[in-house]
């Protein structure tokens, strides 16, 4: 009940900024929770690149795989090839670069989610310190209690906008690097596929 009572405390004292900034919290985690499963799924059930160049030379994908990158790309690409190598090559790379920018969309909201929470902070810590002037202004400086508030106020909302944007940094920097992985793959499969296109109309 104590922690309770404290939480509450916590909150209180933080002002009305806290809310934003708990709000900016709970829509970052969730894009990250979203992110780790989609690239947990991607790392776990894609294909190799020795799978993906036999497929395109079979004209065959002979997995039934859906919603992982390569896998994908591999499909959409065998069943829209055409007899003009211009046409492929150019079907090839819109199906690239569409998957390598979807894989990266959420990441840029989480950096940008990340970076709002410590400047919703340092608001909160301006609110806090015009709070304590105007307790300084009504009551001088003999009245400790009135000032408090504001000085609490501003430690407690530049703490908590960091708390979220530390991990929410890390988190970011972390998929950034796994996704990149995955989009190395897909440029890998895009030089084979056209060394390979360009050897078969030579």
């Amino acid at each position: 009940m104590r922690i309770v009572f404290d939480i509450f405390d916590y909150f209180y004292r933080g002002g009305p900024l806290l809310i934003p900034i708990i709000l900016v919290s709970l829509v970052m985690w969730v894009l990250i929770l979203l992110k780790l499963q989609r690239v947990w799924a991607v790392n776990r059930g894609d294909i190799t690149l020795e799978e993906a160049f036999t497929a395109v030379r079979e004209r065959k994908l002979r997995m039934n795989l859906s919603g992982v990158p390569l896998a994908e790309v591999v499909s959409r690409f065998i069943a829209s090839m055409s007899q003009v190598r211009v046409d492929n090559l150019a079907l090839l790379n819109s199906l690239v670069d569409r998957e390598a920018s979807r894989l990266g969309a959420q990441i840029n909201y989480i950096y940008a989610l990340a970076s709002i929470a410590p400047l919703l902070g340092l608001l909160g810590t301006v609110q806090g310190m015009i709070t304590t002037f105007d307790a300084i202004s009504v009551y001088g400086t003999g009245n400790p209690g009135a000032m408090a508030n504001g000085i609490a106020e501003a430690l407690i909302t530049t703490q908590s906008g960091l708390f979220v944007s530390i991990p929410g940094l890390f988190m970011a920097g972390f998929l950034r690097r796994r996704t990149f992985r995955v989009t190395q793959k897909l440029e890998e499969f895009r030089a084979g596929v056209m060394k390979g296109l360009g050897e078969c109309y030579d």
